[in-house]
């Protein structure tokens, strides 16, 4: 009898060299928007010969601990977009691949929703609790976030948890970007409760029809 074989939609490895580049990249565009100087006009137009990186600004040599610019509002928002961007792309995924099998018509079904379908696609797991108060606030937990449970710092725990802060909004960015595909506007920030544990906090507009998302 063959071997069953699940599907995987996303690939573990590229997912996870991504997620470690995202972070660095963010800090190096940050870095160039605050050091560069407005182009001139010759400078406008790039050329073949034109040199794009230089050697300060390549892959591999941004250094995330330590960095001025790793707990920046522009290295935090640059990564978020990251994440709502991909967020957008993978409802539409989700949706077209599965619509027979996923009905939405609640909030908490879409809350379902993520916690099952697009955290099981991403990390392989699904989300391990979902609460609500029932007037728009949702909070989902992972007790295990896998893309932070690797992480490590060379100096100290506080340090740790502020680098982890920064890696955490890209999945901040991909649930924005999947609710507001689905018509949700929603605010959604991470806790780290106990290393490697992390709550989402959503904060959704409260129905004021009666629907309680219940």
């Amino acid at each position: 009898m063959a071997e069953f074989v699940e599907e995987r939609s996303v690939n573990r490895t590229c997912l996870s060299l991504l997620v470690q580049e995202l972070v660095p990249t963010a800090i190096r565009t940050t870095q160039n928007r605050y050091y560069s100087q407005e182009p001139t006009d010759d400078e406008i137009q790039t050329r073949i010969e034109t040199q794009l990186s230089t050697p300060l600004d390549l892959p591999g040599t941004t250094a995330v601990f330590g960095s001025e610019y790793l707990l920046s509002d522009d290295t935090a928002y640059r990564v978020e977009s990251y994440g709502y961007n991909l967020g957008m792309r993978l409802a539409e995924y989700l949706m077209y691949s599965r619509a027979a099998e996923v009905k939405l018509v609640v909030k908490l079904d879409v809350m379902k929703f993520v916690c099952r379908d697009l955290w099981k696609m991403l990390y392989g797991k699904q989300m391990d609790s979902l609460r609500t108060n029932h007037r728009g606030m949702f909070v989902l937990i992972d007790n295990n976030f896998r893309p932070i449970a690797n992480l490590s710092s060379p100096n100290s725990p506080a340090e740790l948890m502020s680098v982890a802060k920064v890696y955490l909004q890209l999945p901040c960015g991909v649930i924005r970007g999947v609710l507001r595909s689905l018509g949700i506007e929603a605010n959604v920030s991470a806790e780290i409760k106990l290393f490697p544990a992390v709550e989402f906090s959503l904060e959704t507009p409260e129905d004021k029809t009666g629907d309680k998302t219940a």
